[in-house]
């Protein structure tokens, strides 16, 4: 079956200085895959090479099949695979809904728009509440909401997520990775997610790389590398409680099969 992401053999440098050392990975059409590992080991450097952010040197990248060699950003985005930065980066001067639009940019002649909005608000109910409002007054969650939704306006096949629990409280973090189990359970959607919150993101993926030094150290499922003692050491010792993120996926995990 062909990955609905594969990278193989990908290094990145900043001048002089190596970031990313021969990464390989793959992730199946529908899967969740979280990258972990500590600051500056190469995490946020591999999405932004994959959405074609940083042009990619050394190595290959694959959407479905399609090697995205010499494409633009723009392009990659038509190819189905999106990223939600880290930081959220809304357009803050604008309202929740024109973020939104924005976010469908290269759809703009798709007449789906209206209809996207609406799922969007369906899955973010805070986000309907708050259509009218200025991005910038949105708490840090919501802004995270809104770059999801954002996201979501390009009907991606593939989403990159760069940190999304980044300063947000666990019940947050929750909210945010529920909808993105339902997305999974109910549009087939496939995401990576790179994260800090080792335990936030093995709570909602099937499997795992551990990043440091820019190297793939290890790989395995999530409960596999949950259960590798350097992990629960280093990554899962300091986390926050662990209840309020793992219940509110499990929830929504448990949504999305019952509407199947």
């Amino acid at each position: 079956m062909t990955a609905a992401l594969s990278v193989k053999g990908v290094s990145f440098s900043y001048g002089r200085a190596k970031v990313l050392r021969d990464v390989s990975l793959s992730v199946a059409e529908g899967e969740i895959v979280t990258v972990i590992g500590p600051n500056g080991a190469g995490k946020s450097t591999l999405l932004n090479v994959i959405a074609r952010s940083h042009r990619l040197r050394h190595g290959d990248v694959a959407l479905g099949g399609k090697n995205t060699a010499g494409m633009r950003q723009s392009q990659v985005v038509r190819e189905g695979c999106v990223l939600v930065p880290e930081g959220r980066q809304v357009f803050t001067t604008l309202s929740v809904s024109d973020n939104l639009v924005l976010g469908g940019y290269t759809r703009r002649k798709d007449s789906r728009t209206k209809q996207l909005m609406d799922e969007v608000y369906a899955y973010f109910p805070r986000l309907a509440e708050r259509s009218h409002q200025l991005a910038g007054t949105l708490s840090g969650g919501e802004q995270q909401m809104l770059a999801v939704g954002r996201a979501y306006m390009s009907q991606p096949r593939v989403m990159l997520l760069d940190e999304p629990s980044l300063g947000l409280s666990p019940q947050m973090t929750a909210q945010v990775m529920s909808v993105l189990a339902q997305l999974r359970a109910e549009r087939n959607l496939t995401v990576v997610v790179v994260e800090q919150n080792a335990l936030a993101a093995l709570s909602l993926a099937d499997r795992g790389y551990l990043l440091s030094g820019g190297q793939v150290m290890l790989e395995g499922t999530a409960e596999e590398l949950r259960n590798n003692p350097m992990i629960q050491h280093i990554y899962l010792g300091g986390a926050p409680s662990a209840e309020p993120v793992s219940k509110g996926i499990a929830e929504a995990i448990d949504h999305g099969q019952a509407e199947k």
